[in-house]
């Protein structure tokens, strides 16, 4: 609800502790991972995003990891510039 009104400091935070319920859902690390991403968090969400395709490896998950994988090579690219 609150990814989608784009309140992601409210979202980081229900995803966070959605996260810390089950800290091996790949998908509560992806939502964490976009709602750092959302607010500029771009170390902190690189640590999700890798977290996240970490996890499915484990475990299915609702997204395809070669989209995650793309979003990590953009932040690389932006820390590195």
């Amino acid at each position: 609800l609150y990814a989608a009104q784009e309140k992601w400091a409210a979202a980081q935070q229900a995803f966070f502790e959605a996260y810390s319920l089950d800290n091996e859902n790949p998908d509560y690390a992806l939502n964490l991972a976009v709602s750092l991403d959302r607010m500029g968090q771009s170390r902190p969400a690189r640590d999700y995003y890798e977290k996240a395709v970490e996890l499915a490896d484990k475990r299915p998950a609702s997204f395809t990891t070669s989209d995650v994988l793309t979003r990590l090579q953009a932040l690389r690219q932006l820390q590195s510039s």
